[in-house]
C-alpha cells in the first residue's frame, strides 16, 4: 500500500513538472493599477496556488482555535473526574435477533385471518 502511494505521488509530480515546462510563455501580470511586469505563466499560476493555500489556512484558523479550546476543556474535565478514566469501558454486547417460536404467529397481512 505504501508503494502505491509513492507511485501516485511520483506521477503527480511528473504531471506538474510537465505542466511547468509547457507553460513558460511570458504573460503580463499587473499587481497594482499601472504597475505590471512580465512573468512566466507557471510563476503566476504557482503564486495563485500559494495565495489560495494561505486564504484557506486563514479561513480555517478560527475553527482550529475553537476545536483546540474544546479539546483543552474536555481534558481538564477528565482530569477533574478520575472516575471517568479509572473505570474500564465495558465491551459492547452484540444484539441477538428475536427468536421466532411456534407459539408466536407469523406476520400476516392485516385484515386476513
Amino acid at each position: 500500500m505504501r508503494v502505491i502511494g509513492i507511485i501516485v505521488k511520483a506521477v503527480v509530480l511528473v504531471v506538474f513538472l510537465l505542466l511547468a515546462i509547457s507553460n513558460t510563455a511570458r504573460v503580463d501580470f499587473f499587481y497594482l493599477p499601472g504597475q505590471g511586469m512580465q512573468l512566466p505563466l507557471i510563476v503566476v499560476l504557482f503564486g495563485a496556488f500559494i495565495l489560495g493555500i494561505l486564504f484557506g489556512m486563514f479561513a480555517l484558523f478560527g475553527r482550529l482555535l475553537s476545536l483546540r479550546s474544546e479539546n483543552n476543556r474536555l481534558r481538564s474535565e477528565v482530569k477533574k473526574n478520575p472516575r471517568i478514566t479509572a473505570e474500564p469501558v465495558p465491551a459492547a454486547i452484540p444484539a441477538k435477533p428475536p427468536v421466532q417460536t411456534a407459539l408466536q404467529p407469523a406476520d400476516k397481512p392485516e385484515g386476513k385471518e
